[in-house]
This record gives C-alpha cells, structure tokens and sequence, in this order.
C-alpha cells in the first residue's frame, strides 16, 4: 500500500468505548470519534460499534491498525481468549488483510500471529500513544487520564522508560493507575468524607462516581459523557448530588447545595493527590531526571493540569503534538496515535 494512496484508521477497542481515529496519506488527522461499547455485556457491542464507525467515517478500505484493552472484560475467560475472540468480531468486518495490529516491541502483527504472541497485544495501547510522545518530545511524563484509568509513562532521551509492560506489573509500579475521570467508584478515593464539620464513614457502594464530582465542578459537559451513572440517571447536577448524598446516608435536600459543592471539591482533591501521589512514585525511579515536562491525554487532562500545576511542572497538551490540533486527539490519544504511528511505519 503506496503513501499516496493509502488512508490509516486507527482503531482502540476498549472495555467500554471504541475510539477511532482517521488520517490521510499525509499523517493529518481527519476524524477522532468514540462510540460507546459495554463489551462486557457481549461482542454485539463491538460489532454495533465497528458498524457504526464505518458509516459515519466511511473508512471501509483503510489500513486498520489495532489495539485493544477490552480483552480484560468478564465477558472473556482470561486475556488470551479476549484478544482471540475481539480480533474474530474485527475481521468479520474488516478484512483481515486490512488489519495491523500492535504489538509493542514486537511492532505489527497479522491477525493470526497476534492470537499467537497475545501477550504482546493485550493492553499495550498506552505504548502506542507513549511511542507517539517520545518521537516528539526528548524528556517528559506522559500522563493520560480517561474515564476509567491513567497512565503514567516516563519518556527519556527519546525512549520509553517504562518499568514494566503488562497491567499486572505497571499496577503495582504506577504506572498504571486505576482511577478515572467518569466511572471510577468514590469510595475508591477514600472511605470518609468531611460534612457538616465532622469526618463520615461512607457506605461501601457503588452510589456514586467521579463523574458526578467533575460534573458538579463544571468541568465536564453532561451531554459528552457516554458512559452510564451510577443509577442510570441523567448527568445533571441535581442528579449528582442526589447520588452523593446516598453515599453519606442521606437526602439531598435535607442538605444546602453549598455543603455538596464543598463535598464535591474535597473528593476532588483526592483523586488530584492520588495521581500525583502517584506520580512523584513514577519519578522516583528516575530521580537524576530533571526540568519534567507533562503530556497531558484523556478526557481528564484537566486534572493532570493541575497536578503539574502542584509538583511545578510545565504542561503539554497531547493535542499539539498532532497535525490538526483536535480537541478529540488528545480526549482520544491511542486512537490518534495507533493510527500515526501506522501511517508512519506501514505506509
């Protein structure tokens, strides 16, 4: 397939979203899109989804270069049997001719060969969007944030300078964290909560979410979140705080909205020193390493913005690193990147 003839779509198949991203055979990003895919509940979501893509961007005989982390679903019996069966939904809609897919340092796969080196496939989309980095920035942190986890990647003299590459193994350095922007649990912050002048256990359910906190602070617009809340109620702020006050054992009206936004703020900063908590334990392995610089990706790079603000760090937005400078690049980064990189190396 010939440079000038050939478009790129880059494909990240997750747990609950697929994220596409589409650029032309001169590296410029044309579309970045999601499309909401609880693979959990069966692999009709995924082809729904794949479907979807591909009447709205059109991209049937593009280049498809693949990565995934939906493999980890409970829909699947272990890891190798989830990237064997996503890859088997795929090529019953793209040829599998047509299809790339990444595999770390093992570069770019056949389909076949990646059911047999699976290892080198499941989870590695946060490689692909720390590889884009690293071609552009010398020394950096790469932080990308989504709804439901972040990484934490160091980027030195150019490289990669993860300790570790599988889920199991960066869980327990940091590198991967698991907390999110949208579906990450609060009493997966903490178990008590400052209200009413007074410290409260929390109760031990799912009530509410961090969506429901970074909506109540405005800094996400309701109608871009495709996941569903905690109780399948719209994201509006009254819904919100009814939420959080479930979580404390009580109503929300028996409770003035200002007590809410200062509850909002608090679990706020929790999951703000979490991460950069987390941080500072990434960077420790690199401790001759100075003047950091973060990359920012994810729908909550605000947030990341604001733990470089806290440890005196500048701030690089993912989105431009790209050419054009979308907004949804950088919400959207191993989507962009897997397609890049693809157009790069295989065109």
């Amino acid at each position: 397939m010939s440079k000038q003839s050939s478009y790129v779509s880059g494909w990240d198949i997750g747990g609950a979203h697929l994220k596409v991203a589409r650029c032309d055979h001169d590296g410029q990003l044309l579309e970045v899109r999601q499309y909401l895919c609880p693979l959990w509940q069966g692999l009709e979501h995924l082809e729904n989804a794949i479907i979807a893509a591909q009447n709205e961007l059109n991209n049937h005989h593009d280049l498809a270069a693949i990565t995934m982390t939906g493999e980890l679903v409970d829909l699947f019996a272990n890891r190798e049997i989830g990237v064997a069966e996503i890859l088997n939904c795929v090529t019953q809609l793209i040829l599998s001719e047509q299809c790339q897919i990444y595999a770390g340092e093992k570069g770019w796969l056949s389909v076949e060969d990646a059911k047999r080196e699976w290892q080198y496939v499941a989870s590695r989309n946060w490689q692909a969007s720390a590889n884009f980095v690293a071609s552009k920035i010398t020394n950096s942190v790469f932080i990308d944030l989504g709804s439901t986890t972040c990484d934490i990647i160091p980027i030195i003299s150019n490289q990669v300078a993860t300790s570790a590459y599988d889920d199991h193994h960066r869980q327990i350095s940091r590198e991967l964290l698991y907390t999110g922007t949208i579906r990450t649990p609060l009493i997966a912050l903490t178990s008590v909560a400052p209200f009413d002048g007074q410290l409260i256990s929390l109760a031990a359910e799912l009530f509410a979410t961090t969506g429901d906190v970074w909506v109540m602070l405005d800094q996400l617009n309701p109608n871009d979140i495709l996941d569903n809340s905690a109780d399948g109620k719209p994201w509006n702020k009254a819904n919100c705080v009814y939420r959080l006050a479930r979580l404390l054992g009580t109503d929300a009206h028996e409770v003035e909205s200002a007590s809410w936004q200062l509850l909002a703020k608090w679990f706020a900063q929790q999951q703000i020193h979490q991460i950069t908590n987390a941080i500072l334990q990434v960077l420790s392995c690199h401790p001759h390493q100075q003047n950091h610089t973060i990359v920012g990706a994810g729908i909550g790079r605000f947030i990341i913005k604001q733990c470089a603000a806290q440890l005196g760090y500048d701030y690089i937005d993912f989105a431009t690193l790209c050419q054009p400078e979308l907004t949804a690049a950088a919400d959207h980064a191993p989507a962009v990147a897997i397609a890049l990189l693809a157009w790069q190396q295989l065109t």
